[in-house]
């Protein structure tokens, strides 16, 4: 991959906006819809709620690892593609039938590599942005405004989209993000090393 002196260039300013847009995205459809799907598998309140809240339990551990991993491998933008790709093969998982383990056991795994997206992605962003160790702050926050872009114009489309196909397409819009993420981080100049 291309090596990118930090702070040059505006390309891979937008590449990690992409890579927010789309993450959340992906977090907004999840965390919004997901219990409706869970619930379509006629799952009660209670067992919607220890699913939910796994995401909160991976991200006691989660983070960290990855960026633990990626900071001593110093490797972030490999890391950052493995956690994505294992994210994505999890989220094939919610299409296999099978029972509340199953889904419970793909979710979970959903969330550990998900945890790692934002540690990783925004370590190599500030890198990037930075100058003499220092942050630029209005550069930073003008890439991050896209995450939040990305979380509502996904929200409100994918409500209305599967208003109209029916709940049983989120783990498409699922794998469809994911897949999107992965794309993007392996063709977008993210690497400032």
């Amino acid at each position: 991959p291309r090596r990118l002196m930090p702070g040059s260039g505006r390309r891979p300013l937008l590449a990690f906006g992409a890579v927010s847009f789309v993450y959340f995205s992906y977090a907004g459809l999840f965390s919004t819809y997901a219990p409706l799907w869970f619930q379509s598998l006629g799952y009660g309140t209670l067992a919607i709620g220890a699913l939910a809240s796994a995401q909160s339990a991976t991200r006691l551990f989660g983070p960290y690892a990855w960026g633990w991993f990626a900071d001593h491998g110093g490797r972030r933008v490999r890391m950052l593609r493995i956690a994505i790709g294992g994210a994505l093969v999890s989220a094939v998982g919610l299409l296999v039938p099978g029972g509340y383990g199953w889904v419970g056991a793909v979710t979970v795994a959903l969330f550990i590599c998900t945890s790692g997206v934002i540690p990783i992605s925004d370590a190599l962003l500030a890198q990037f942005v930075s100058r003499d160790g220092a942050l630029d702050i209005g550069r930073y926050g003008r890439v991050r405004v896209w995450g939040s872009i990305g979380f509502v114009v996904t929200v409100i489309g994918s409500g209305a989209l599967l208003q109209r196909a029916g709940i049983g397409a989120f783990p498409i819009l699922v794998i469809g993000l994911l897949s999107l993420l992965l794309i993007t981080v392996t063709t977008k100049p993210i690497d400032p090393q």
